[in-house]
């Protein structure tokens, strides 16, 4: 397990997306949630050190226009699109967002298609695309109602890079111990579950998660694995009982990670701080990466 990205790198690298296009590695995100940039370089080694291109600034005045989180990047059918959470600068009005620039090429400037939601248009952040059986599926992080107590993962199918199916699956909520660390369940102070990424393995689809609270060293990393053949049918869907990245001799406050496959293994970035450090802003939280592999027991993280 190494650093990708410091403390002193190019942003402060929260919310990790690194994807590989056309044998290119692009890294997703947003410098101060005010507008998304991309980077690109030719190896993981080029790309802690790459300039970003802005490739979106919202309009003023927008349902959209504030508060940018954890954009992704997702090349569907050929074209770029990116999935951000937005907001109006009150967290309450958080949801999720997509971005499309008609083109293969991921850094040429994105426009603002519209609100991507189910039927609920309940508070929604940290979208991301998986493809099952040939299907797309849209997985976020929401809140059952209109109150900030609990973050949810759901899942809905999509109609098109733009509009999802009506009826939203809930998938996972905070049950465990270690995935309400760091929170107290009352509103402001939600239990959570977030930051979902898809990986296939074999025969087998896992879905990687993050838990507890994000500002404090609780924050980990867990997984659901699909063992149904429905995925929109929350049965289908089988919990880790443990976290598979948490804590540990290196880091704390490890979470919200992406994976691409490199030479024939799953490398995988997510961001953290150091052991040692004590007074943690954002601006301190470094991306990490780690190889992550498959036993019988599930997912392993090292």
């Amino acid at each position: 397990m190494k650093k990708f990205i410091n403390s002193s790198g190019n942003s402060a690298p929260r919310d990790p997306f690194i994807t590989k296009h056309h044998g290119k590695y692009y890294r997703c995100y947003t410098e101060s949630s005010d507008s998304v940039f991309i980077a690109c370089a030719d190896s993981l080694e080029a790309l802690a050190k790459a300039e970003g291109t802005e490739v979106y600034v919202p309009e003023e005045g927008k349902e959209y226009s504030k508060q940018l989180w954890a954009p992704e990047l997702h090349i569907i059918d050929g074209k770029c699109y990116i999935y951000v959470a937005c907001d109006d600068g009150n967290n309450h009005n958080h949801r999720m967002y997509a971005l499309e620039n008609g083109s293969d090429d991921p850094v040429l400037p994105y426009k603002m298609h519209g609100k991507i939601t189910d039927a609920s248009d309940k508070w929604a952040i940290d979208g991301t695309v998986v493809n099952i059986n040939n299907t797309n599926y849209f997985i976020w992080s929401g809140w059952e109602g209109c109150e900030n107590v609990c973050q949810n993962l759901y899942i809905a199918e999509m109609k098109s890079p733009f509009e999802l199916y009506p009826e939203r699956t809930l998938i996972s909520s905070p049950e465990y111990a270690w995935e309400k660390l760091g929170s107290t369940g009352a509103p402001g102070s939600p239990f959570i579950n977030e930051g979902a990424f898809g990986v296939h393995h074999e025969d087998k689809f896992y879905l990687l998660y993050s838990a507890a609270g994000s500002w404090c060293k609780d924050y980990c990393i867990s997984y659901l694995l699909l063992t149904g053949d429905d995925p929109l049918n929350a049965s289908s869907w089988e919990k880790a009982k443990d976290p598979v990245l948490c804590a540990n001799e290196l880091l704390k406050g490890a979470g919200h990670c992406s994976v691409i496959e490199e030479e024939g293994k799953n490398i995988i970035f997510f961001h953290a701080w150091d052991k040692e450090e004590t007074n943690v802003t954002w601006n301190t939280v470094s991306v990490w990466q780690g190889e992550l592999s498959f036993d019988n027991n599930g997912v392993v993280i090292k």
